[in-house]
């Protein structure tokens, strides 16, 4: 390697630390004083008190490729959903969400996904996935 590319290389690499400490210092900035992001107060409330809209909820990380899978298969068929991205949570709100998830899914790993008849599904299972379809669609017939 050329003494060019390592500068160029440790230029990136310190220009990527400043980034993540950047976004990290102004993250509190685009939220409330108990971690709520802007414009997601009611989204808050539905993760504390799921599928009180009716709707399926989704608890969710932004990285999680088996999350957008899950998202992809509910919109497919037709489910609507409130999606409650956790990692856009920070501080005293991300806690509740997350102790929130724990009584569903104790390990509170994702997706972990709560339907209105108290079906909980953890994970991209899609035979349970499916099931879960076919409960909601005779539910809404009767």
């Amino acid at each position: 390697m050329t003494e060019g590319m390592l500068v160029v290389i440790g230029l990136v690499f310190i220009a990527a630390i400043l980034t993540g400490m950047i976004t990290k210092k102004n993250s509190s900035r685009n939220h409330d004083e108990n971690g709520i992001p802007f414009g997601f107060e009611e989204n808050y409330a539905l993760a504390l008190e799921p599928c009180k809209d009716g709707k399926t909820l989704l608890y969710d990380l932004t990285t999680c490729r088996h999350c957008a899978r899950l998202q992809e298969f509910l919109t497919l068929h037709g489910i609507d959903y409130t999606d409650v991205v956790v990692d856009k949570y920070i501080g005293k709100a991300r806690a509740e969400i997350v102790n929130k998830l724990k009584s569903y899914n104790p390990r509170a790993s994702f997706p972990t996904a709560v339907f209105p008849d108290g079906t909980v599904i953890i994970g991209y299972r899609e035979t349970l996935l499916l099931e879960a379809v076919e409960r909601m669609k005779k539910a809404e017939q009767n």
